[in-house]
């Protein structure tokens, strides 16, 4: 009987795959930050602007971020990155084809398709609500992001059911949305500049935020 032992396999080598968070946070931050500067009035600027760059740079730079994060294992920015990617994925369809049919409809007419619109919306901000718990214990600024975001769900969505007279709400998401913008691509920057150079660029305080 032959005692030959097989020899052992080599050790499989794993090909690094870099993070795509900061990828889906530049796509988002895009996006947000777009729709944002409309909603403020700052210029003269179309919200119609939204739906290419919510289309072309916000849901494809969102979905390949997503991707990459399921096969690193990270759960969380996985998921955000596919959901929301369907998300920008959805609201420029929405609002470029099917507002106008169901602004024709006898039945919704304008102000129904404003409260389907907005409940919408705000079925996203419960969704994102849930997603701000989770930031909370990664780092800060991305619990701001999260946080924020659900403010500009919930804005818009009042915005979009009510009707208001006044721009008060419209403008105030915007702002928000531009801030909220500003928060995620800080996210994207720290993640990608802060190991390049001798120290952080972008402090990221991680949970719990500083304290001992």
């Amino acid at each position: 009987m032959s005692t030959d032992v097989a020899p052992d396999a080599p050790p499989a080598v794993q090909t690094p795959v870099a993070s795509g968070v900061p990828l889906a946070v530049f796509a988002f931050g895009f996006s947000i930050i777009t729709l944002g500067l409309a909603n403020a009035e700052l210029f003269n600027l179309n919200a119609s602007l939204f739906v290419p760059v919510a289309l072309g740079t916000g849901a494809l730079g969102m979905l390949v971020g997503g991707i990459a994060e399921f096969r690193n294992g990270n759960l969380f920015g996985a998921t955000f990155g596919v959901a929301y990617a369907c998300f920008l994925f959805t609201t420029p369809m929405i609002l470029r084809w099917f507002a106008p049919e169901i602004a024709l409809d006898r039945v919704a007419g304008v102000g129904g398709f404003g409260d389907a619109f907005g409940a919408y919306l705000i079925v996203w901000a419960i969704f994102t609500a849930f997603f701000t718990i989770g930031a909370y214990y990664i780092n800060l600024p991305a619990f701001l992001a999260f946080l924020l975001l659900t403010i500009v769900y919930v804005l818009a969505g009042i915005v979009n059911i009510t009707s208001p007279s006044s721009n008060f709400l419209l403008n105030l998401s915007g702002w928000i949305g531009i801030v909220d913008g500003i928060c995620a691509w800080w996210v994207g920057m720290g993640l990608v500049l802060n190991d390049m150079g001798p120290r952080p660029i972008f402090p990221m305080p991680s949970y719990p935020y500083g304290r001992s």
